[in-house]
């Protein structure tokens, strides 16, 4: 049976794709240090804060994911979703 970090992984990894057309390579790097030491949360945040600082439009499937993610890992979906600029 798939473990819910794999999910988590692997919608990062997803998430991480579908931003690099976006983000810089160093706020992708950043992102991705994050999901390299098992801080899931942190990196799903760290995405949300540079969608947000820099004013970046999320498309709708960052939207979907960004929401899996959130439901997946019993996170705050004000505290997140709502702030993603789209």
């Amino acid at each position: 049976m798939e473990s819910n970090f794999d999910e988590v992984e692997l919608l990062l990894s997803k998430l991480l794709e579908a931003v690099t057309p976006v983000l810089s390579e160093s706020e992708c790097a950043e992102v991705q240090s994050f999901i390299d030491v098992g801080e899931y949360g942190l990196a799903l945040e760290t995405a949300v804060d540079i969608f947000v600082e820099e004013k970046k439009i999320a498309s709708a499937g960052v939207v979907t994911l960004v929401s899996r993610l959130v439901d997946l890992m019993s996170l705050d979906s004000l505290q997140l979703l709502q702030r993603l600029p789209q």
